[in-house]
């Protein structure tokens, strides 16, 4: 009882020295949070009185929510505080004549720790505690019922608090280590910053020296959680963003917990173990100076020389920049803690070893002392692969429908993403390993050829060979069960266009890049087909389905890249899902959430004969583009430039042009000839194979003299291109069309004019 209460008697003293902190916390969260609400609330109450439709009631509640839910301004208040409370607790550590003082004082030394480390959490917490719940009552006397807050203060309130705690003893824990308090300051932000910097460079050391490096989702979320571990700024901040988005675990609160607990042991073991000459000094512990200079050196050394290789890209400035960070860090450090400058290279040792580690870290990198780029497994050692050709068919759906909760808890559904290379790794299985290691190997030669030019070295042979490159990602599944993965540049040449032409026309290939065709008749709802943005509800039962189904996946499973180089798609067809209708029909009844009817549609193109013959049997429509079906073509001509001899075409398109309006084509002998070289541009983007001849400098929209069969409109317009090699040159002439080089050769030649 003596005990405790000297301890209470330690408070009370504490506080009367920290009257001022005591008032800058108060006046902090009444200025930052009270008056707000207070404002927010009496402005409530008079739109309230002017009357108030319940969407601008929802609005309001929404800016309630967000004023006592994950507020940026007070979160950077009580950080701040966080800071404060821990510098005028311990203070006195720094100056020896108040250590003398306090450690003469008859009470034992953990008390005096207590009575400080505990003053700094409760005045907080008394004070950020009564000022929010003043707030809160100033929002409910509007009448706002509690339950449309969901008790999102109480929850940000213990939130708040507990990362309070953890950075204010991150604070503490720097005053202990630290005997003058700039240098504590410099140690907190250490400590807040230092984890998430270096996992930050170590992500940019690998995608600057590792050319085959590829970053897949499970990495990112290892690099993502380490980032969220190293730090307790970093991690306050990740639990923010889950709390707001309402995906805060338990298990992640109770990490932190604990980790608050053990920095608060560490602080005051400390606090126990800290040597009373130390005030005044930069380092409380000898020991200390070392590793920290070392475990900060090297990271800034390695960046120095990054960015200097970035600027010249050679071995020698490289060198340079990571000895003159090293030189420099090292140097700032030694001054730092004997607070004299001439004591710059005290330890060259430490110096030249720093020095000579980072600049074998990055000859390692730039030589691939590693191994990493040249690394090649045996074809035996190859169990399965799977290629990824990025930009080639990125307009295939991946994902699934998921059920998410706004700021009034009121569900929808939205779409949740994954990239085709995630999907790509996990479903294709290529078992032909001799045409990927044939594609992985032309990888690796390119490879060596671009290291030794440097960080340019791509472009200079781009422009020495005229060759350009394409980007493969191979997933090795090797015997051992483990799986690599390998981001390769390789040269467009004819060789590869035969390798990539070889996977894709596999049936392995295309069953891990497109999901429908592992989609089953008793997960399908319904069946739609849409040409031209006409939408088509087929009439198919459920043997109708799966025939449907069936032959669409067979159809798709022997298209070949010569066919895609020579046929574009006719219409699209989209085999709903259970789960994508249910999701649909959700979001329509209850009018929230987004529109999710352009997810996985797939291409039919006109060699898709079983198809196109199965879809006319279910009761579609396919009927190829034409000019019956167009009642006007409306072309936009861009940089049409001043000419002598213009003819009376070509004044009306510059007119256009100048005006910034679209000339109208509506005669039916101008459609036709329009109408047999129009591409639809969604049907194109489906297809990069199809070798096309572009005019450039024309945007076009055709209107449907048809109705649309899924409304009751009676025209509707979509985008088009204009293939060239349809048209004879004389027809080009008429409307005026270019290819991009003649486009661009007459913008030079009419600025060169102007000169």
């Amino acid at each position: 009882m003596t005990s405790k209460s000297l301890c209470f008697k330690l408070m009370k003293e504490d506080l009367k020295r920290r009257v001022w902190t005591i008032a800058l916390t108060i006046l902090s969260l009444v200025f930052l949070y009270l008056i707000p609400a207070a404002i927010k609330s009496g402005a409530y109450l008079d739109q309230l009185a002017e009357g108030m439709n319940n969407e601008k009631n929802q609005r309001w509640i929404r800016e309630f929510t967000e004023l006592l839910g994950v507020n940026g301004v007070v979160v950077a208040a009580l950080v701040i505080l966080a800071a404060v409370w821990a510098v005028s607790g311990f203070h006195y550590l720094h100056n020896s004549r108040q250590v003398d003082f306090y450690h003469s004082i008859p009470v034992k030394r953990y008390q005096l720790f207590l009575s400080s480390y505990f003053n700094g959490i409760l005045v907080t917490a008394a004070a950020y505690f009564v000022i929010q719940a003043a707030a809160v009552g100033l929002i409910l006397r509007t009448g706002i019922r509690g339950l449309e807050l969901n008790g999102i203060w109480w929850k940000i309130f213990l939130l708040n608090m507990l990362y309070y705690v953890m950075i204010y003893t991150t604070v503490v824990i720097a005053m202990m280590m630290t005997g003058n308090l700039i240098i504590a300051l410099l140690g907190t932000v250490v400590f807040c910053g230092y984890g998430p910097a270096v996992v930050l460079l170590t992500v940019g050391y690998e995608s600057v020296w590792f050319h085959t490096f590829c970053q897949t989702e499970r990495q990112s979320a290892f690099w993502l959680n380490l980032t969220k571990c190293s730090s307790p700024f970093s991690n306050y901040m990740f639990a923010l963003t889950y709390f707001s988005e309402g995906s805060l675990s338990t298990g992640h609160v109770a990490a932190a917990a604990a980790v608050t607990a053990v920095l608060a042991v560490l602080a005051y073991l400390l606090y126990h173990l800290r040597p009373s000459e130390s005030a005044g000094k930069a380092m409380a512990f000898r020991r200390t100076q070392s590793p920290i200079k070392i475990l900060i050196a090297l990271p800034v050394a390695v960046f120095f020389g990054m960015v200097f290789y970035s600027l010249r890209s050679t071995l020698s400035w490289g060198i340079f920049g990571t000895v003159c960070g090293a030189v420099i860090i090292c140097c700032l450090m030694e001054i730092i803690y004997h607070f004299d400058f001439r004591k710059l290279f005290a330890n060259w040792i430490q110096m030249a070893a720093c020095g000579a580690v980072s600049v074998l870290l990055m000859l390692a990198g730039m030589y691939d002392w590693y191994g990493y780029d040249s690394w090649l497994p045996k074809a035996s050692d190859v169990r399965s692969a799977s290629v990824s050709t990025g930009y080639r068919d990125d307009w295939v759906t991946y994902g699934w429908p998921r059920r998410v909760h706004d700021y009034d808890s009121k569900p929808y559904y939205t779409w949740q993403y994954q990239s085709q290379r995630e999907y790509q790794y996990k479903n294709m299985e290529l078992t032909d390993i001799y045409t990927v290691m044939e594609l992985a190997q032309k990888g690796v030669r390119t490879d060596k050829e671009i290291r030794a030019r440097g960080l340019d070295g791509w472009d200079s042979w781009r422009y020495e060979n005229g060759v350009d490159y394409d980007i493969y990602v191979v997933h090795y599944r090797l015997n051992s069960g483990k799986e690599v993965n390998r981001e390769y540049r390789v040269p467009v040449d004819d060789e590869m266009k035969t390798l990539e032409q070889t996977i894709h026309d596999s049936a392995e290939y295309k069953k891990g890049t497109y999901p429908v065709l592992s989609q089953s008749a008793a997960d399908t709802e319904a069946v739609y087909f849409r040409q031209y943005d006409q939408l088509q509800l087929l009439e198919a039962d459920g043997e109708e389905k799966e025939r449907l189904l069936a032959v669409y996946q067979k159809d798709l499973e022997e298209l070949t890249m010569e066919t895609r180089k020579k046929e574009l798609p006719i219409g699209t067809i989209q085999f709903r899902t259970l789960s994508l209708a249910e999701a649909m029909d959700y979001n329509e009844a209850n009018d929230r959430g987004s529109n999710l009817t352009e997810r996985c549609w797939y291409p039919v193109y006109p060699s898709f004969t079983r198809t196109i013959e199965a879809i006319r049997e279910a009761g579609g429509t396919v009927e190829a583009l034409n000019a019956d079906m167009i009642s006007e073509i409306r072309i936009r001509y861009e940089g049409v430039y001043e000419e002598n001899d213009w003819t009376e075409e070509e004044a009306a398109r510059a007119q256009a042009a100048y005006e910034g309006r679209p000339l109208v084509y509506d005669d039916p002998e101008e459609i036709n000839i329009l109408s047999k070289a129009l591409i639809f541009r969604d049907y194109h983007n489906m297809n990069v194979y199809y070798e096309v001849d572009m005019a450039d400098n024309v945007d076009i929209e055709i209107s449907f003299s048809v109705p649309r069969i899924d409304t009751n409109k009676k025209s509707s317009s979509v985008s088009c291109m204009i293939d060239m090699g349809r048209l004879t040159e004389e027809e080009i002439r008429r409307f005026g069309f270019m290819r991009y080089e003649e486009f661009r050769d007459l913008a030079e030649d009419t600025e060169e004019s102007y000169d």
